[in-house]
């Protein structure tokens, strides 16, 4: 449901369930981007995410958070889940709710980097899906209902040429001997 500027996914019947919405524009290469979720029913393994480089409803990345204050990354390909970067624990994710997170990722070709209220959390290389939309998730695992609201999504070009390599030296004669006969 999309009311006063925020995009509230309720997952009300008992868990395992699974809520996501795409947004059809903007579509994206290299890019940084920021949305704030607001936790107003969540506990537990209940999960909740920003999804980037959206290719179809089935093939994205999830930048998922969990209420036992965890994230992970991972790839959603054909529908199945696959594990990009596995669950670790983050100070800058509360525990339950209510609560609010600013989500943020920075990516550029393969390289994507996270960010949790500002505060860096971790990055990965990940040749899969280059472009793409972007959008929300929500997930109750168990019998207690869930209720995120997203908000503020910005998205900005990122213009960045990667660091030029340092020179490695190499062997090279000196002039100045006399050849020998």
């Amino acid at each position: 449901m999309l009311t006063r500027n925020r995009l509230v996914l309720s997952i009300i019947a008992p868990g395992p369930l699974s809520i996501t919405s795409l947004r059809s524009q903007p579509t994206v290469g290299d890019f940084y981007a920021e949305a704030t979720a607001e936790v107003s029913l969540c506990s537990g393994k209940d999960q909740y995410g920003l999804l980037i480089r959206a290719a179809g409803s089935g093939d994205y990345y999830r930048f998922v958070l969990n209420c036992n204050s965890q994230e992970r990354l991972e790839r959603v390909r054909g529908g199945v889940a696959y594990s990009v970067h596995d669950w670790l624990s983050s100070n800058d994710i509360p525990a339950g709710a209510p609560a609010q997170v600013e989500l943020s990722v920075w990516a550029v070709g393969r390289e994507m980097r996270f960010f949790l209220n500002d505060n860096y959390q971790f990055s990965t290389v990940d040749p899969v899906f280059s472009s793409g939309g972007f959008g929300f998730y929500a997930y109750a695992n168990g019998k207690s209902p869930v209720t995120i609201s997203f908000s503020r999504l910005s998205v900005y070009s990122v213009a960045y040429t990667l660091p030029t390599p340092t020179p490695v030296p190499s062997w090279t004669p000196v002039p100045g001997g006399t050849p020998k006969p």
